[in-house]
């Protein structure tokens, strides 16, 4: 469950002006408020006898005048910051007991019964859209059983840092297209195929000075023809084990990110555009080599 009340973290003076600190929205901005308590009341509004088990599982006293209506409560007299841990009690209160853990002994079922299965489903699918839209730092989990973080604090700080590093000339335009490929995934205009897109090209132009620095159109496939004709060239700053390729496993990693993208060439089948965890993890992907790259970890053999 959700703690009900979190510190909020105080960026560092490089992050103020990095678009990464800025793409998600902590807790429940403004944007988000009357469209999550719309969502909660919608499911809810005819159900007091579930709402009081979302508000008992929250340890919530119930205030709401003349008529007891814990539903009414849960939807409008909960503050922002409680709408958070609503939504969480009630996708974990209504999964499948094969969906959740249970203590020995528990009763193995769905705590809101028969209800849950009312509304799982398209009003999780809405709200899943709706969180992503508004730039949240939340998502629903895969499992549906609760909220979950889009991206760890630990990730984002990394990301924050390859932007950084980035920002030198033999990057090139690195630090731009990272930064509009984690916009793109994150912020509040999701487009999962741009995100992808940008990230791949945030790589080739960290990479291009030390792969092909006199290729002017070098790209992702380019540079990996390179690396696979003469991979003794390069060396990274961890060496293979047992005189082994050092450069294999960042070649693996480009020829993911260059794979992987199925939207980049027409053909006789339909386009199939990236989705949002192909790009999330495109993005993350990009921003290790964009980091190894600029950092000088990854070199020419001397």
């Amino acid at each position: 469950m959700f703690m009900r009340s979190r510190k909020q973290r105080e960026p560092k003076a490089t992050e103020l002006q990095s678009p990464i600190a800025e793409s998600l929205a902590e807790g429940v901005p403004e944007h988000l408020e009357m469209p999550l308590r719309q969502w909660i009341f919608s499911i809810l509004g005819n159900d007091e006898e579930n709402a009081q088990k979302v508000a008992l599982d929250l340890r919530l006293r119930v205030e709401t005048g003349d008529v007891y209506s814990p539903a009414r409560f849960l939807a409008s007299g909960t503050s922002r910051e409680q709408l958070i841990d609503v939504i969480d009690s009630m996708l974990r209160l209504s999964a499948p007991s094969n969906a959740r853990s249970f203590s020995p002994g528990a009763t193995r079922r769905s705590y809101l019964g028969t209800y849950a299965s009312d509304w799982r489903g398209t009003n999780i699918e809405a709200l899943q859209e709706m969180l992503t839209l508004g730039g949240s730092a939340y998502r629903v989990n895969e499992a549906c059983t609760g909220l979950e973080r889009r991206v760890d604090e630990t990730i984002h700080q990394a990301a924050a840092g390859a932007l950084a590093a980035s920002r030198t000339p033999k990057a090139g335009s690195a630090a731009e297209h990272m930064a509009t490929a984690w916009q793109r995934a994150y912020g509040r205009d999701p487009d999962p195929s741009k995100a992808y897109s940008e990230a791949i090209k945030a790589v080739e132009s960290a990479s291009q000075a030390l792969i092909e620095p006199n290729n002017s159109r070098a790209t992702l496939g380019t540079m990996l023809g390179v690396i696979r004709n003469s991979p003794q060239q390069f060396t990274t700053a961890i060496p293979a084990a047992n005189n082994g390729d050092d450069i294999a496993v960042v070649a693996d990693m480009m020829r993911r990110l260059w794979q992987g993208q199925t939207s980049r060439h027409g053909s006789q089948n339909p386009t199939r555009l990236e989705t949002q965890q192909q790009a999330e993890m495109a993005v993350h992907l990009a921003a290790t080599l964009v980091q190894w790259f600029a950092a000088g970890l990854v070199r020419r053999t001397p």
